[in-house]
């Protein structure tokens, strides 16, 4: 009897019919309406951010590629998202050349030298905005502020504000204003209303796992309520935690395979975001939780998926 040889690659497992590059190509259209919001928000500078980041994040992909002799995963289309996705995380007033140096970081530090999608530890555009946030602090924490929010304090945001300007609370937006994203922030994070569009054509598109968002949000508000319960409302919709909760701990490559192993990533991530909001330095946590957590994602593996590859049912 002749035996059958199985190959397993690395994540992500595309069923039916999709391939990486459809899961891709409608992540981006799912992404499209936070990035036409902040070009409303914040004016053409927005798209221009965008824009360069795409471009540096395809090229640095590409000469990697050829550099490597590996063939072309530009086609793919995952370096357009890990390209959007850092432009997302960044302010609407960066100077382009730092937006030249994240993208770059973000390719070739998080995900060309573990060798390309599949095999990269980290989300590659957390590992970008890790970077520029640790090595320009001052140009990070540059928040443009608006003509129709003219008495806001200076470059602050609202968890700034919280955080660090308590008496100040009153500047802080009303909170319709927060869900539509009208204020100052990062440039893709800003409107829960326009990234949940997204999500939901990807949850319909049966690209995402609904219950790890959901997981995520839930253990940040019960937390919160806890802690800050008269501000919870601030904490919930302002900030990064919807694009993290909708389009960063959903990465198929970083996190869990399993069901039950992408809730326990998703609470994890959702304890270490508060901890770091309430009681860090910082007033944001989403990016340093979720790269915290794609280290623990193998030691998640091991204890969530039961049955290996090709052992019989018992």
């Amino acid at each position: 009897m002749q035996q059958q040889k199985f190959v397993i690659s690395p994540a992500p497992h595309i069923k039916a019919n999709h391939s990486v590059r459809t899961m891709m190509l409608d992540t981006i259209i799912a992404l499209l309406p936070a990035g036409i919001g902040s070009v409303i928000f914040f004016g053409w500078y927005a798209a221009g951010i965008i824009l360069v980041s795409v471009v540096v994040a395809m090229l640095s992909e590409l000469v990697t590629n050829l550099l490597r002799k590996q063939h072309l995963s530009i086609t793919d289309l995952s370096c357009v998202i890990t390209g959007i996705l850092f432009a997302y995380t960044l302010p609407p007033r960066i100077p382009l050349w730092i937006v030249v140096i994240g993208s770059f970081v973000a390719i070739v530090f998080g995900k060309q030298v573990f060798g390309g999608i599949g095999f990269n530890p980290f989300n590659p555009a957390l590992v970008g905005r890790a970077f520029v946030h640790i090595a320009f602090p001052q140009q990070m924490g540059n928040f443009v502020v608006l003509p129709q929010f003219p008495d806001s304090i200076t470059t602050a945001t609202p968890l700034t504000i919280l955080k660090h300007f308590p008496e100040q609370i009153a500047k802080i937006p009303e909170i319709t204003t927060l869900l539509i994203g009208n204020y100052p922030s990062s440039l893709g994070e800003t409107s829960v209303i326009l990234l949940t569009l997204g999500f939901i054509y990807l949850v319909i598109k049966k690209h995402v796992f609904a219950l790890m968002s959901i997981a995520y949000l839930l253990t940040i508000s019960i937390i919160t309520f806890i802690i800050a319960k008269e501000n919870i409302a601030i904490y919930l919709f302002s900030g990064g935690i919807f694009l993290a909760a909708m389009f960063m701990i959903t990465d198929p490559v970083t996190t869990p395979v399993s069901s039950k192993g992408k809730v326990i990533f998703a609470i994890g991530c959702g304890i270490l975001t508060c901890l770091i909001r309430f009681y860090g330095s910082y007033p944001e946590g989403a990016c340093f939780s979720i790269l915290l957590m794609n280290l623990l994602t193998p030691l998640i593996d091991n204890y969530t998926i039961v049955k290996k590859f090709g052992m019989a049912k018992k």
